[in-house]
């Protein structure tokens, strides 16, 4: 086992959790008792509600918050970014990489009985890249997955089909967390509904739209070595309660309605550092800013310089400012500066520069406008359309609206549309879009692989994540490069580098994980692989 790029990162995150365990100290600076046992926390989450609680089939930023709980993963990382033990004890990679052997922990059980062997992780990765789970995300990180052999019962010979750096990485992800094997064979379309796991919560009922609720588990005592105590969750009951609008979720922390809430709207950050009543934790998410993608494989953005055009053209910095009361940070490139691989040197290369949005439009050909001011090339105008889910975030279609705005100045109309659920769907997997938008959190610069790469576009057989649909043989060749590379900082520099020439986004922000909460409510902290909120050390102070 050893150490990663992740220290700095994961240092960052778990500096920000609460005091530890034992003696804690209270808003005043007194201390408590020894942490208690019992009660039912409530936490308001955002709207970006799972379409399926499914680890494995989800890709929401809600995904691990609401899946955590109840499935546990193989490894965790430490507050020194050490890839610690938890289903795994212990794991040995062959010295050409492509080899992984795992000795599991023994004495764990999933919820519904069943053991925890090599056989049940073999069942895992195999339905983790089976296309029928429809996986958005999980079969991505493990393409290099090849196969495995059960060698014993508590020992699983992984075998990957090139050399994976990340993979440990990755495999500590929520997203890649174990699900019952009896579950996974006898009946897997009831996964996305009810999860059954071996975490230290038990899934009890999800209400769509409204809430998850989960109890402990009672014989729970296989918590990750980087926890802060062994044995059961103090927690008695959880509450996930998914409250859409801004407003009211704020509202419902500070009447007290909820204990904490996830997604602390900017416009209230500075409200809750002033209550001596409510503690902040805050992360930039690693991984891929918030973004809007330019979809390259067809007009108008398979042009180059008018997907560079509409960059130069949008002001990022006062857009954000704006929207985000100064709290969110302008992204630089196409990585976060919280992402282990950040190439360092390439800030700023992005400018503000409508002269120069200009004369890129000229250069393409569109150096003729109609009476509304929309430029023309061979009698079309310079149209994109952007769907969006009725659903969409406030603060992205302001976004959204300013950036249709910046566009309509130098002559591009961008369309915005709110089709119908289903419509969209379709309309994403066919790739009939020239906008879309999103970001991807993750623990790795492998992300640019999983948006970049021309593997990942979307087909018949596989939904992919490559949603500017981007086909670039140099930008492959240094992400299969960086994929392999025992030191791969030079590639993925590269690769960013790369990336800026061809401008298959619009990045916006580095995205936070904001949380506020009572000060009644106890080591809580983020998971450091993901950052989300962990509810096994979290005790409540009443």
């Amino acid at each position: 086992m050893t150490k990663t790029p992740l220290a700095l990162l994961t240092a960052a995150l778990l500096a920000v959790s609460l005091a530890g365990c034992g003696t804690t100290r209270d808003a005043t600076g007194g201390t408590t008792t020894t942490p208690k046992s019992g009660g039912t926390l409530v936490l308001g989450e955002n709207g970006q509600e799972p379409p399926c609680l499914d680890p494995h089939g989800n890709s929401s930023s809600d995904g691990p918050v609401s899946t955590v709980p109840v499935a546990d993963s193989l490894v965790w990382f430490d507050a020194d970014g050490t890839i610690q033990p938890w289903l795994a004890d212990s794991w040995d990679i062959s010295d050409d990489g492509l080899t992984y052997t795992f000795t599991l922990r023994q004495g764990v059980t999933f919820h519904d009985g069943a053991a925890w062997n090599a056989e049940a992780l073999k069942v895992n990765f195999e339905h983790m890249r089976d296309p029928a789970t429809k996986s958005p995300l999980a079969a991505a990180y493990i393409a290099p997955y090849k196969d495995a052999q059960v060698v014993d019962e508590h020992t699983l010979k992984v075998t990957l089909s090139s050399p994976y750096r990340p993979f440990l990485d990755i495999l500590a992800q929520g997203y890649l967390g174990m699900i019952s094997p009896k579950q996974i064979k006898e009946s897997p379309q009831s996964i996305c509904r009810h999860p059954i796991g071996s975490g230290p919560f038990v899934f009890d009922t999800w209400a769509k739209g409204q809430s998850i609720t989960y109890h402990r588990n009672p014989d729970y005592n296989w918590g990750p070595k980087g926890a802060r105590h062994t044995g059961p969750a103090y927690l008695e009951k959880l509450e996930i309660r998914f409250l859409t609008e801004d407003a009211t979720r704020y509202n419902a922390l500070a009447s007290g309605e909820v204990h904490a809430i996830d997604f602390t709207p900017p416009q209230n950050v500075e409200d809750v550092k002033a209550n001596p009543d409510l503690g902040f934790l805050s992360a930039i998410r690693p991984g891929h800013p918030m973004a809007f993608w330019l979809n390259t494989s067809r007009p108008p953005f398979d042009d180059v310089k008018v997907r560079r055009a509409l960059l130069a053209a949008v002001d990022r910095a006062s857009i954000i400012e704006g929207v985000s009361f100064g709290q969110y940070q302008v992204a630089q490139g196409f990585v976060t500066s919280a992402t282990p691989g950040y190439a360092r040197g390439l800030e700023g290369a992005i400018t503000h520069d409508p002269a120069q949005a200009d004369r890129l439009l000229d250069e393409a050909g569109w150096n003729t406008k109609d009476k509304d001011g929309i430029r023309l090339k061979d009698g079309r105008r310079l149209t994109a359309y952007f769907p969006i889910a009725a659903n969409f975030p406030a603060q992205r279609m302001q976004i959204a609206v300013q950036t249709q705005a910046a566009a309509r100045k130098i002559g591009l109309d961008i369309q915005l549309q709110t089709p119908p659920e289903q419509e969209l769907t379709d309309r994403t997997v066919k790739g009939d879009y020239d906008l879309s938008s999103g970001l991807w959190a993750t623990n790795t610069a492998d992300v640019l692989w999983i948006q970049y790469s021309s593997k990942n576009i979307t087909t018949p057989e596989r939904r992919g994540q490559n949603a500017a649909r981007l086909k670039d043989a140099a930008l492959d060749d240094l992400l299969e490069q960086a994929r392999r590379a025992t030191d791969p900082t030079e590639l993925y520099n590269r690769a960013q580098a790369r990336l800026l020439e061809l401008v298959p986004a619009i990045p916006f922000y580095d995205d936070p994980r904001p949380v506020a909460y009572h000060r009644k409510v106890r080591d809580l902290a983020f998971t450091p692989a993901y950052p989300s909120p962990y509810f096994y050390d979290t005790w409540l102070d009443e």
